[in-house]
């Protein structure tokens, strides 16, 4: 990618994750049990919590680290590199203080680097998708993921998916024995006569996969009302302009 593609790409997850917001860079949904942090809404769970997902601020951190960039003071002399929230009462009655002050300046000016994770991590998918599925199938899931690679949009559309419901690849991530992440997309994409209809194709089974989603999830975790608007969402990878 050019300085040019790096930066809209920028701009069009900060726009799609953040609405364009800083201070929506700091969040803990009333439905989760961990907040999220940045452009990639990377996780981090309170000391003593597992989870289903990968905790990816630590890692961020660790990145920056290995960039030589600082991290905010108070995060440095943590005991642990676990979030010092217990609960989400307790993130929110902090959101005012001078911790989180530096916490959203912090991710404020980091977000050149927060894209650059952001990519290396799903350049760093296709190997581990490969090693997760049965060697019949590998070819097919590769020549896919690199034509969708291949679009500048293609890999907003990758990025996207990818913050937006995983890998695919943990057997945790999955409802009734399916998953909803990037490669069940990949999975339910057919290859195209014509390789620029490839991020069409890609939208059509990122839909069916949502529904899919929505259909298998359990009660008490019913998301039919998220459905129009995860599909608007991946709708838009078609309509990109910068």
């Amino acid at each position: 990618m050019t300085a040019d593609e790096l930066g809209c790409l920028q701009k069009m997850i900060f726009f799609n994750e953040c609405s364009g917001r800083v201070e929506r860079m700091v969040t803990w949904n009333a439905d989760e049990a961990f907040p999220s942090f940045g452009l990639g809404h990377f996780l981090w769970y309170p000391k003593g919590t597992k989870g289903p997902y990968q905790a990816l601020f630590p890692e961020f951190l660790s990145f920056l680290e290995a960039q030589k960039t600082e991290i905010p003071a108070w995060i440095k002399v943590l005991p642990t590199r676990e979030a010092p929230w217990q609960s989400r009462e307790e993130f929110l009655s902090d959101l005012s203080s001078d911790r989180m002050a530096a916490l959203k300046n912090f991710l404020g000016k980091t977000q050149g680097f927060q894209t650059q994770f952001i990519i290396r991590r799903v350049k760093g998918i296709l190997p581990r998708m490969l090693t997760a599925i049965p060697e019949e199938k590998r070819s097919e899931i590769e020549l896919k993921f690199k034509e969708i690679a291949d679009d500048p949009k293609g890999m907003f559309a990758l990025i996207d998916y990818v913050n937006f419901k995983g890998e695919g690849i943990l057997e945790t991530e999955r409802s009734q024995g399916q998953g909803w992440g990037l490669l069940q997309v990949l999975e339910e994409m057919r290859i195209p006569k014509k390789k620029e209809d490839s991020l069409k194709e890609f939208v059509r089974a990122a839909k069916k996969v949502l529904e899919n989603r929505v259909k298998n999830a359990p009660p008490e975790k019913d998301c039919s009302k998220r459905l129009k608007g995860w599909k608007t969402r991946v709708e838009d990878y078609v309509k990109i302009k910068c």
